[in-house]
């Protein structure tokens, strides 16, 4: 199994405290970084399968925080359409405002079409589905 620095993401060994890129000591910064700012981190991460992990989280979290990080991380990866529909169903979750509105205007750019079709049928007042009429 590979491991990374969860500060540079470079990988390590599983045996160092301190990463060899960044100096970071890694045990430190796992005991002062909240949970919620680690999920945050974890968009950057280089496997897909953690980031996946991240999402849900921060969607089950429903910290409007995470709104724009969750979109800038669907446009940092356009191909996984898996991932980014998961982007928009934790997107769904967060609650309304500015930082939601923003997130959904920066996906109705996505380079995916079903995920720019998916981000406009999203009620920016709501965070949910918009109505069918």
């Amino acid at each position: 199994m590979e491991y990374f620095c969860p500060v540079c993401f470079e990988p390590i060994d599983r045996t160092h405290t301190i990463c060899p890129q960044c100096r970071s000591d890694i045990p430190e910064w796992e005991l002062r970084t909240p949970y919620s700012e680690r999920m945050l981190r974890a968009l950057w991460h280089p496997i897909s399968e953690v980031r996946m992990g991240a999402i849900i989280t921060l969607g089950n979290q429903r910290d409007d925080r995470a709104a724009l990080p969750l979109a800038q991380c669907a446009l940092r990866h356009p191909i996984d359409i898996v991932q980014n529909l998961e982007i928009l169903r934790s997107l769904r979750k967060l609650p309304r405002g500015t930082e939601l509105d923003a997130a959904l205007a920066m996906l109705q750019n996505h380079p995916s079409r079903p995920i720019r079709d998916r981000s406009r049928c999203i009620d920016h007042s709501r965070g949910r589905p918009a109505e069918r009429r």
